[in-house]
């Protein structure tokens, strides 16, 4: 079947009854998935969910190619097709359709959008040359039927120029969208960012950015990937980040009151300037209390919300001068790290330990007064050139290191707070060395996994890969990790000044156990 026959909107024509048709067929072929699902077919299960996710995601380019040509036709005097359907406008009409929400509805609208375009050039591509049907035979001989105009001041006005059809906005987008790699709202995150920067991102930095993008989303959930689209856009528009910061500075509250049950509740949104304090500190209290947990199973049954809770109350009885010492704060800092040339001009954008929202220079600044901080100054490539200090140096200048490559769990992105230095050979078993070389910063659970699914780790200085075992990629491929898969690159983003690229799968790298 010829899939642009299936969007023809012709009233009536046979291509309704064929779109019709194949939504049958494929509502009968998911019908023999669920059974297949429920009665636990042969098929390994992650296999299964990579076959229907792979379905989902093209059932969701059907669904925002069809509600683009809803907007299209909802585009007319009177409102159009949505209004004659009862809603305001054509997200309306999908929303409730659909059942969904505005913005889920709003998300496809701006993939079908990608798509249209890309289907635009396609057309270009393969249009052939277009004949004249007015120009005269190949063989050079006049009509019977034609006189020849001899009248030089007669000549026809030559033909008007083709109207210039739309190109794809990011092809890199909508490609990666059109193959399925893609799901439609990591895609409308990525469309919706780039749209959304000012008149002074050029073109190609935002093309760039989109290429960089789109290899980020692969196998990521839209929730981790929103904070990779966050930082990107800080990085791309560092002016209006900088508007954007003060404009949270400005909203920044915290409400207590008590409810009819004598609970009191707490609700309040804070900058990041204002919540990198409490957020590092409840972080620590949290990721230690939950090593804890994992250490003694069945002894500490708390949520992690109520451990969060206790944590909160924990800090409140200390600051009201409680002689306790368990607190596990003895190694927590807050680390605001900064490119050199950045600092020095007094422009671009840093980053603050366990917030994904960018900083600017002068918060930097503010914040560096702090006794607290530790300011990490980054050459042009990342390479660590500064770096403040506190007690216990050794120790601490290690971990601190190794979170300017790794940015927290280098494998899932988890806050550094959450982490621990682990051995890449292991201590015992390989008499691996306590050194730089072979750290690497991991959470208690990702630790696990990787030691007891037998993960190799390779690690260079700005770098580190995971490569699986074959029981979950029989072919071994290796994956980035740290920094490089869950930040923007560092430096500036200028395409005509070069940054390190990632080497291929083949390269060598150095080695690990």
């Amino acid at each position: 079947m010829d899939a642009p026959h299936l969007f023809d909107d012709l009233p009536g024509g046979s291509a309704v009854g064929a779109f019709g048709r194949a939504c049958g067929q494929a509502r009968s072929a998911v019908g023999t998935m669920r059974s297949l699902a429920g009665a636990g077919a042969a098929e390994d299960p992650v296999d299964r969910l990579g076959g229907a996710a792979q379905l989902a995601r093209e059932v969701d380019l059907v669904l925002a190619r069809t509600a683009r040509e809803i907007e299209c036709l909802s585009d007319a005097p009177g409102g159009g097709l949505a209004r004659r359907h009862g809603h305001r406008s054509a997200a309306d009409l999908v929303a409730a359709t659909m059942g969904t929400t505005r913005a889920e509805a709003w998300r496809l609208l701006e993939v079908g959008r990608a798509l249209e375009e890309l289907e635009a050039g396609d057309d270009d591509d393969e249009r052939p040359a277009e004949d004249d049907a007015d120009s005269p035979d190949d063989s050079g001989e006049d009509s019977p039927d034609e006189v020849p105009d001899d009248d030089p001041d007669d000549d026809d006005p030559p033909p008007p120029a083709p109207k210039p059809r739309p190109q794809p906005r990011y092809p890199a987008v909508a490609a990666a969208l059109d193959r399925g790699e893609i799901s439609a709202d990591c895609g409308s995150q990525i469309i919706t960012m780039l749209d959304s920067l000012s008149a002074e991102v050029s073109d190609e930095r935002k093309q760039e950015a989109a290429g960089e993008l789109v290899a980020r989303a692969v196998g990521l959930d839209a929730t981790r990937f929103a904070r990779i689209v966050r930082r990107f856009k800080a990085r791309l528009d560092v002016e209006e980040h900088q508007r954007t910061l003060a404009r949270m500075r400005a909203r920044r509250t915290l409400r207590m009151w008590e409810n009819r049950d004598g609970m009191l509740v707490l609700n309040g949104e804070l900058d990041p300037e204002t919540a990198a304090p409490v957020r590092a500190a409840l972080d620590a209290l949290v990721g230690d209390a939950m090593r804890r947990s994992q250490e003694a199973v069945g002894e500490d049954t708390r949520t992690t919300d109520q451990m969060r809770a206790d944590s909160l109350a924990s800090l409140a009885r200390h600051a009201l001068g409680c002689t306790a010492t368990d607190l596990a704060l003895s190694t927590v800092s807050v680390v605001v790290r900064v490119n050199e040339a950045d600092l020095r001009t007094g422009t671009g954008t840093a980053e603050v330990d366990g917030c994904t929202q960018p900083i600017d220079i002068s918060t930097v600044r503010r914040m560096a007064a702090n006794a607290d901080l530790i300011p990490a100054v980054l050459g042009g490539r990342g390479e660590l050139l500064d770096l403040g200090r506190r007690r216990r140096l050794f120790t601490r200048a290690q971990r601190l290191a190794l979170g300017e490559r790794d940015g927290g769990c280098a494998f899932c992105g988890a806050p550094p707070a959450w982490t621990e230095v682990h051995h890449i050979r292991w201590w015992g078993r390989d008499h691996g060395p306590t050194s730089l070389a072979n750290g690497i910063l991991l959470c208690s659970h990702c630790h696990h996994t990787i030691h007891d699914q037998g993960w190799d780790i390779e690690a260079s200085d700005t770098e580190v890969w995971f490569i699986p075992p074959a029981s979950v990629d029989p072919e071994r491929r290796r994956r980035i990790g740290g920094r490089a898969k869950f930040y923007p690159p560092p430096g500036d983003t200028d395409p005509t000044r070069p940054e390190p690229r990632h080497p291929e799968p083949g390269r060598p790298e150095p080695s690990a156990a």
